[in-house]
This record gives C-alpha cells, structure tokens and sequence, in this order.
C-alpha cells in the first residue's frame, strides 16, 4: 500500500486547494484518506513552503509512519 501512487488525490484535491484553508478539521480528513507515502511527501512539502503550521505537518508525518508500519488504515 505505502508504494502505491494516488494521483486522484493530487489531481482532484492538489495540496493548494486542500491546505491553504484555515480549518483544521478537512485538513484532516484529507491526510487520513492518504494511502502513499509519495502523496504525503507532495502535501508536506507544499505544507513547509506555503503555510508551515507545525501540527499538520506533524499530521502528515504520523500518517506517512502509520503507513510504514502497515497500520495505516484507520
């Protein structure tokens, strides 16, 4: 599953449109609907360029380990 690209994902909810909003709660549930480690990746990094709120990219991180370990569906 971490191997696996997702381009719906960045295609339909790019990492602009998803974290450039204020409110926490879609953030969020967008990051838990991540299954690759290279969407997380694209999202982190726009994240640490554009906006670098700490507690997503935290977010970001502990759904790219979860799905490390095999554990990521939630």
């Amino acid at each position: 599953m971490s191997g696996d690209t997702n381009p719906t994902i960045l295609e339909d909810l790019p990492p602009k449109r998803l974290l450039s909003g204020d409110q926490l709660k879609p953030i969020l549930a967008g990051i838990r609907c991540m299954n690759s480690i290279e969407t997380i990746q694209a999202y982190l990094a726009y994240e640490t360029t554009h906006q670098d709120r700490t507690h997503v990219q935290d977010k970001l991180r502990l759904r790219a380990r979860k799905l490390r370990r095999g554990d990521g569906d939630e």
